[in-house]
């Protein structure tokens, strides 16, 4: 008996053995990249000759989908369950999930947002969102984009110094909400957009302006620091829907993490918080960007930033614990051996009252019973 012999029910069972979680999902803890050059399967005038080179394309399932047409039939879902979108392009994206019929089969979408891009009405998020309801919705963009997304200004005075071209915005809503319609005659703020319930920020590298003459009074570029100044409505709103956050940086100064746990004390309702403020293990990007620099960099500055960053942190969870909900915190930098210890013993000698650590290098902690915490002072206030 042939594969082709079994019922489509059972050949759609084994191609679900192929399924693998996002590309993008597994790299956004890295220093945000652009695939903004990459052609995209729905730009393919033959989709049965689909090129290689697309990160979004797992080449067991592409292979698989140009055996047979029935093969193919059962394994376009899963083969666009994860998409990439350019948003210059959305209409001729919508135009291919509607002609394949894959719409309500992709989970999640990553939109390449360009530095110079035309948001007016009706903007391209509301119609994509009202059309393919994705469950996570991610935005590469520079941070000057992102603030106009969200309707503030973005104060870039010092961005010249970071060298940021590219930031990562990732929300989760439920499948429910992901149904709702957005009214395109009253625009919502995108923030506030959707009921987003988590969200995670990769706010990229903070390297080279360590370079620069009394770095420590340079501003990053951060979505969260212009919400904070300015006050915005939409993100209050956002702060207090969110259960889950992420932050992931590389070598953030200290006085900038003070500002983004400021935004992370207004959400109330979170459960969930992971930091991450030092590269991967396996990251090539300080040496790479010492080098850039022409070695204009004292490697103890970042370091030392960290340091006092934890520190905050620490202080930050304390007031969520008197304050909030907060029930987990990760802590993603033990993975660093040359600062586990060192990491895990000071949040663990701050955090022991009212926190369990989770073991050694996990770099969890886990909140004790609210009981034991209703009378404890509250830090940092």
């Amino acid at each position: 008996m042939s594969l082709l012999d079994l019922p489509n029910e059972l050949i759609s069972r084994i191609i679900s053995f192929l399924d693998s979680p996002s590309p993008f999902d597994e790299t956004v803890l890295h220093k945000p990249i652009s695939w903004r050059n990459l052609k995209q399967p729905w730009q393919v005038d033959d989709p049965d000759h689909m090129p290689d080179g697309t990160p979004f394309w797992r080449d067991p399932l592409k292979q698989l989908s140009l055996t047979c047409h029935l093969v193919r039939s059962l394994t376009m879902p899963l083969l666009f369950k994860h998409a990439v979108l350019h948003p210059h392009r959305l209409t001729e994206f919508l135009a291919f999930l509607r002609d394949q019929t894959l719409t309500h089969h992709v989970s999640s979408i990553v939109a390449d947002v360009p530095g110079i891009y035309n948001h007016l009405h009706p903007a391209w998020w509301a119609r994509l969102l009202n059309e393919v309801p994705v469950t996570r919705f991610s935005i590469f963009a520079p941070p000057e984009v992102l603030a106009e997304m969200a309707g503030i200004s973005a104060d870039s005075a010092d961005a010249w110094a970071f060298d940021m071209a590219t930031q990562i915005l990732r929300f989760d809503q439920t499948a429910e909400d992901a149904r709702a319609q957005i009214d395109y005659d009253n625009l919502p703020n995108f923030l506030v957009a959707r009921p987003w319930t988590n969200m995670t920020f990769n706010e990229g590298s903070s390297l080279l302006a360590y370079t620069t003459y009394e770095f420590f009074l340079r501003r990053t570029p951060s979505l969260l620091t212009a919400l904070q100044s300015n006050h915005s409505a939409a993100g209050e709103t956002l702060f207090a829907n969110l259960l889950s956050f992420e932050f992931i940086a590389i070598f953030p100064f200290y006085n900038h993490i003070d500002e983004i746990l400021k935004c992370v004390r207004r959400m109330k309702r979170l459960k969930r918080l992971f930091i991450k403020l030092c590269p991967e293990p396996d990251s090539t990007v300080l040496h790479d960007e010492i080098e850039q620099a022409g070695g204009h960099l004292d490697v103890n500055d970042p370091w030392n930033e960290c340091e006092t960053s934890w520190m905050l942190i620490a202080h930050t969870v304390v007031f969520l614990t008197m304050e909030g909900a907060l029930e987990e915190l990760h802590m993603d930098d033990v993975k660093v051996d040359g600062v586990r210890s060192t990491l895990e013993n000071s949040l663990v000698a701050r955090l022991q009252e009212w926190w369990a650590y989770h073991g050694d290098g996990s770099g969890v902690w886990r909140r004790k019973s609210l009981g034991l915490v209703a009378s404890a002072p509250v830090a940092g206030q």
